[in-house]
């Protein structure tokens, strides 16, 4: 049971057993070879290759990549930890970000964002046990089409678990999320999403085919479309065999083409969710004694955070969702008469205002409000004032 190291301005000739000796690329230190129980960080930056999963780890000794997004394991400065399938953020050139196609078991990522593929971001064409991935961003895709943000197929898919993460799709991707086999029903899969948001799309958010026994709860669904019978938030894709369901509870569904769709009744069931201004909410789905329609209001603050918080005399400029990022290729591009403010009241930051309303500053807090430490130094301050 090793830790490990990856980060840029390191070299795979590096032992990667410390941050100053770490590796350059993911691939490098993978064929060290990484081992059963090992902990790889992977420090700030852009990772611009496929990484090709080797070997598996055991029940209780996961092999687990941590993009180290706080820097307390790798620079101390922290960052965004990004794969992704593009050579230069705007067309691809890897069709994966991973790629575990033997497969490899036991193998868990976490705090990554996934990006710039044109097909999946994380392929597992022969199935897998006990596959995790924790506080992940996946998307945007680059192309449009037949192609997925992540997709998991082969035979005997169990134990996977997709937690705390962020799923982006556009108009024509299929599915977001694909957890598949095209071969035989697996039942009992013990498959498990939970505490994920999903954006768009053009086919499926999560589709499920042929894995009886998955669990999906806590999750919000939103803005799927466009309207088409295979179109659904959560769909089954084949008719489970006796007895075996998609389990659906405590999820919203909001303004989706359709929110949950079997192909025979019984395929999946639905209790404690809420169903709000979707075209429809049910397909081949019984109506759960628990489930509402109540409206989903949406947390507004981070809004006014954004107009206001930088006006006050204790100004913090907040990121909102919708800031580009650092690695955007709209950064500095020239446009035509833009105002000289951004929404939030932000000057031009570089060369030229941003397309859009917000423009990028590397500055911007993150909180919205003080930190502990700040309140602290803040209460120290006013408790010391001079009182003449």
């Amino acid at each position: 049971m090793t830790t490990r190291y990856v980060g840029i301005g390191g070299s795979d000739g590096n032992t990667g057993l410390s941050w100053a000796q770490r590796k350059l690329t993911l691939n490098g230190v993978e064929d060290t070879p990484v081992a059963a129980g090992d902990t790889i960080y992977v420090g700030p930056g852009t990772y611009r290759e496929m990484l090709t999963c080797d070997v598996s780890g055991t029940a209780g000794n996961q092999i687990s990549y941590i993009g180290d997004y706080l820097g307390t394991n790798t620079d101390g400065v922290g960052g965004i930890v990004r794969i992704t399938g593009s050579d230069n953020d705007q067309t691809f050139t890897r069709n994966n970000c991973i790629s575990n196609t033997n497969p490899r078991n036991y193998r868990t990522f976490k705090g990554f964002v996934f990006d710039g593929t044109a097909q999946t971001l994380a392929n597992h064409s022969n199935g897998g046990n006990t596959l995790q991935f924790y506080d992940c961003i996946f998307g945007p895709m680059i192309a449009n089409g037949s192609y997925y943000c992540m997709t998991i197929n082969g035979a005997a898919i169990t134990n996977l678990t997709v937690q705390n993460c962020v799923f982006w799709g556009n108009r024509t991707i299929s599915s977001l999320l694909n957890i598949a086999y095209s071969g035989a029903q697996t039942d009992n899969s013990n498959n498990l999403v939970q505490n994920c948001l999903f954006f768009g799309g053009g086919g499926q958010q999560v589709r499920i085919d042929r894995m009886g026994g998955t669990t999906v709860k806590n999750c919000g669904f939103f803005f799927l479309g466009p309207l088409g019978a295979t179109n659904a938030s959560v769909y089954v894709a084949t008719t489970f065999t006796g007895g075996q369901t998609v389990t659906v509870n405590n999820c919203l569904f909001y303004g989706n083409s359709a929110a949950l769709s079997g192909q025979s009744t019984g395929d999946i069931t639905e209790n404690y969710n809420t169903f709000s201004s979707n075209y429809t909410d049910r397909t081949n789905t019984n109506t759960g004694a628990n489930s509402v329609t109540y409206p989903v209001y949406l947390d507004t603050r981070w809004f006014f955070e954004l107009l206001y918080r930088g006006a006050g005399p204790n100004s913090i400029q907040v990121i909102s969702p919708f800031d580009l990022a650092s690695y955007c290729a709209l950064l500095n591009v020239a446009g035509t008469s833009p105002p000289t403010l951004d929404m939030r009241g932000t000057a031009v930051q570089g060369s030229q205002r941003e397309w859009g309303p917000l423009e990028y500053d590397s500055t911007l807090q993150i909180n919205a409000g003080p930190t502990n430490a700040e309140i602290a130094a803040a209460v120290w301050a006013y408790g010391n004032r001079s009182l003449t």
